[in-house]
């Protein structure tokens, strides 16, 4: 699932809209104590009010946010040899005419509450719903529907779960009894703004249903509940956007050494970020296997590649396993570069990196040259130019 795909049906959680209507939706409460269900509503959507509603909206829009392979993990179902794994669970959820998407996501809860990792009681929501996405790009939003657009329809649910924070003491004001008093400890808040687990099935692959893969949301990009991902959801955890970048840049390092030309690591980023562009274009998974790297470095100038083939397997753990380029090319159109010493820490955009040099001068000291197209500011000064 490409990030565009996901921003379009992110775009879509909002109130009353056409597109993407939320049919059911289930809430159960569980206890941290003994993982009991001290209670649970099954509503229908539309039935409940519009404050309610955007509560919900807000909270389940929040588990397609986040960037992918940080917090966002599209993850493939292992085979897993019984009657209720995950997929089925969720398959029957979703695809089943009779009304029993209350008793599967019951299964679920069952899952998690057997598993249960959380410092607080947490509410669990699970919602049905189902998303519209016209084939015609350039039609405009304001227009009515020409009848030869091709709209394609994706069945889906969702799960988010959210933790309940004691309400804090406090005095308020109360409007019927008209008197001033201590709120009850009773009140407990539920933290929709914060989920900390979630996912959707299935994920929406090329304009339709993936149903062999689960988009799985988690609160803290270096802090995975693996649990959720293996036991709940029976996944197998994939590595994160910042692993995949430390892989990346240790197979380069062996290859090109501790030291390298910044013109040469300007190519190597341009000749990725290329591919990347055009894949995306294509709305294809844009991946580098070992072979596609070796074309990129002899390109972009690194003259001994010898060593690539032993680097990709060791560091990797598999000569045949495909680097994802978007997490480990720099954002080409902002400052992602940092340039550091002990003393200092500059940011630059990739594309600049050919203009920028480490020289001795005269006198033996290390300098950072920068070639400059503009003034240089500091606290609103321009940087007076000596003359060497």
């Amino acid at each position: 699932m490409n990030k565009q795909d996901l921003a379009g049906i992110r775009k879509e959680f909002k109130p009353e809209n056409t597109m993407l209507s939320i049919k059911e939706i289930y809430s159960v409460y569980l206890k941290k104590d003994n993982q009991s269900v001290i209670y649970s509503e099954f509503e229908y959507f539309d039935s409940i009010d519009s404050e309610k509603q955007e509560l919900y909206i807000k909270n389940f829009k929040k588990i397609l946010s986040g960037a992918l392979d940080t917090k966002l993990f599209e993850l493939e179902f292992k085979t897993v040899d019984i009657e209720d794994n995950a997929q089925k669970i969720l398959y029957s959820a979703v695809k089943e005419e009779k009304d029993i998407f209350k008793e599967e996501a019951d299964k679920i809860v069952s899952r998690i509450g057997k598993n249960y990792k959380y410092e607080t009681d947490v509410v669990i929501t699970f919602i049905k719903a189902e998303y519209w996405k016209g084939a015609n790009k350039r039609r405009s939003e304001e227009a009515e529907e020409a009848k030869d657009d091709e709209v394609y329809a994706f069945e889906f649910m969702m799960c988010s779960v959210n933790k309940i924070e004691p309400p804090k003491k406090a005095l308020k004001f109360d409007y019927i009894e008209r008197e001033f008093r201590a709120n009850s400890a009773l009140d407990s808040t539920i933290n929709l703004d914060s989920p900390l687990d979630g996912f959707m099935f299935p994920v929406f692959n090329n304009n339709s249903a993936d149903v062999n893969r689960i988009m799985y949301y988690a609160s803290k990009s270096k802090d995975i509940n693996i649990s959720f991902v293996e036991d709940i959801l029976n996944c197998e955890f994939k590595k994160t956007a910042e692993e995949e970048k430390g892989e990346f840049m240790d197979i380069l390092r062996t290859v090109v050494g501790e030291k390298i030309a910044p013109e040469t690591m300007q190519n190597i980023y341009e000749k990725l970020s290329e591919k990347l562009e055009e894949d995306e274009e294509e709305s294809e998974a844009s991946v580098v296997s070992r072979e596609d790297l070796k074309g990129v470095l002899e390109e972009s100038g690194v003259e001994n590649v010898e060593k690539l083939e032993e680097a990709y397997e060791r560091v990797t753990g598999n000569s045949d396993y495909e680097l994802k380029v978007q997490n480990i090319v720099p954002n080409m159109n902002s400052k992602s570069i940092k340039i550091t010493t002990e003393d200092m820490s500059l940011a630059i955009a990739p594309k600049e990196l050919k203009n920028i040099r480490k020289v001795k001068d005269s006198h033996g000291n290390t300098c950072l040259l920068i070639e400059l197209n503009e003034d240089v500011i500091i606290d609103g000064f321009e940087l007076a130019t000596e003359e060497l």
